[in-house]
């Protein structure tokens, strides 16, 4: 358990001073000095005074604690453990994007509305010897999203959707109360089994929770409760090995209040999902998307021509293609998307590809009307070897803006020295230049490298003047500037 969880529990029992009159008055009532913590008039009367005090005040505070409300603090840090969502820390930059990009390219009225710049970090679970920190944050219609790194998430837009009606009755069991996901788990072509579950929790009165298997015996797992404008609690939990067996695996998870009335259940089912038979095809049912309207952007590269309208479509004409670049493009696995520069996507465009069997008519829709576009592309489903046959471009690239130019060329030289240091002992050094110093000048598409002191610097300049940097110690990455624009593994 976390100290912070500890200290705002330890803060609800303290009240505010200047609410419960003069402490001063209260020592000088009790015949000890509040400057000098010595009797007055005589000392001989504070041993006494010690004597019953202590006890007493001890006495009243569990009186206090489990004759009140307060106890459900003490109760608190042993199953449920409250935590205020306004002295929560801020979440980090990546996480307030992917909270934002929830919304982005999202259907009418499916977009889950999350404020990314209130996402706070609200609770740490381990599970299966794995940390996973939780992050929430408020919806614009009185919702939440919420996400475990490396873990679940989901949203739960507006409090109409989540069925919430606060505290419930004795008796009453809500299977919407309580929202569930897990990871199943399979070895050799065994039986389903589960590893992690995790979830929500809505019913404001839920004090315990508890994982029932199918031998019948439970396990309590600790959640968290955060307060409003969350107003729900979260859980995650990796089962043991010994329940991962068929006969012992978990059966279910159930919500009960302090008196043990079960206030929701979620039950599990193993089935096996519907195999798909070789030869048999998806069959993929695609919206029909509104032609671009004006005003148009219009691009032209190798034969690809694209018009994004103001409405957020766009059209990709490759009928005037090269035969290099079609033959590249074939296949039915060619990606197409857009991008744009944006909030949360400063360093890196939010973009949207679209394989070219999901696309209707040659037409894609990413972003919601009046959004524009900073260029459109198309890349082949060929495999990347260094050094790579389009130069670590995309197949075919179109900028509308001078931003989306930069870009290309930046994420070009970055992708080409991450592909060649992921791929460095095929070829050695050969191809690549040795340099005095990482300042030393080099002319781009070229990659430089730099021994020194038990490490190798490798770099490369951009058009744009940009420079990129891998450091390695042996086959260990010790710093790099290629993200987000390439990946180094």
């Amino acid at each position: 358990m976390t100290t912070q969880p500890l200290r705002a529990a330890l803060h609800e029992l303290v009240p505010e001073p200047h609410a419960y009159g003069d402490w001063d008055d209260v020592l000088r009532r009790a015949g000890i000095s509040a400057h000098t913590g010595v009797a007055a008039p005589a000392r001989r009367g504070l041993r006494g005074l010690r004597r019953w005090v202590v006890p007493a005040l001890a006495a009243v505070l569990l009186v206090v604690l489990f004759a009140t409300p307060a106890f459900g603090i003490l109760r608190d840090l042993i199953g449920r453990i409250n935590v205020p969502f306004g002295g929560a820390k801020s979440a980090p930059y990546e996480v307030k994007r992917n909270f934002f990009d929830l919304s982005l390219g999202a259907p009418a009225g499916m977009a889950p509305g999350a404020i990314p710049s209130q996402a706070r970090r609200v609770g740490v679970f381990h599970a299966n010897g794995k940390t996973h920190i939780l992050y929430v944050a408020p919806t614009r219609n009185g919702g939440f999203c919420d996400t475990f790194s490396g873990g679940f998430g989901g949203c739960r837009p507006s409090r109409t959707s989540l069925g919430h009606r606060g505290a419930i009755q004795p008796g009453e069991i809500h299977p919407f109360l309580l929202g569930v996901a897990w990871m199943e788990w399979q070895r050799r072509g065994g039986p389903l089994a589960m590893q992690e579950v995790g979830g929500d929790i809505l019913a404001r009165n839920a004090t315990t929770l508890r994982v029932e298997y199918e031998d019948r015996t439970t396990h309590t797992v600790p959640f968290i409760w955060v307060s409003k404008p969350i107003d729900a609690g979260f859980f995650l939990y990796g089962i043991p090995m010994e329940h991962r067996t068929v006969g012992h695996r978990p059966h279910a998870v159930a919500a009960l209040d302090t008196h043990g009335h079960v206030l929701a259940r979620a039950t599990f089912s193993y089935r096996r999902p519907t195999r798909v038979h070789p030869g048999q095809t998806p069959h993929y049912r695609l919206r029909t998307l509104p032609p671009p309207k004006a005003p148009f952007q219009r691009g032209e590269a190798s034969g690809l021509r694209v018009i994004a309208g103001a409405n957020g479509s766009v059209d990709f004409n490759t009928s005037g293609l090269q035969p290099a670049l079609r033959a590249a493009l074939s296949g039915g696995h060619a990606s197409f998307g857009c991008f744009r520069f944006m909030r949360y996507h400063q360093d890196q465009p939010s973009e949207a590809l679209y394989e070219q069997q999901a696309m209707k008519n040659g037409r894609i829709q990413i972003f919601k009307p009046g959004a524009g576009y900073d260029g459109c592309e198309a890349e082949g489903a060929y495999g990347h070897t260094w050094p790579d046959r389009f130069s670590s471009h995309s197949t075919v690239e179109i900028a509308f803006t001078s931003r989306g130019r930069r870009y290309f060329a930046d994420r070009a030289a970055a992708r080409d020295l991450a592909l060649y240091v992921r791929s460095r002992h095929l070829h050695g050094l050969a191809g690549i230049r040795r340099l005095r110093s990482t300042f030393t000048p080099l002319p781009s598409d070229t990659i430089g490298y730099v021994p020194r002191g038990g490490t190798t610097t490798y770099v490369e300049q951009s058009t744009t003047g940009r420079r990129f940097f891998v450091i390695l110690r042996g086959d260990k990455v010790v710093s790099e500037n290629v993200k987000p624009l390439g990946f180094v593994f």
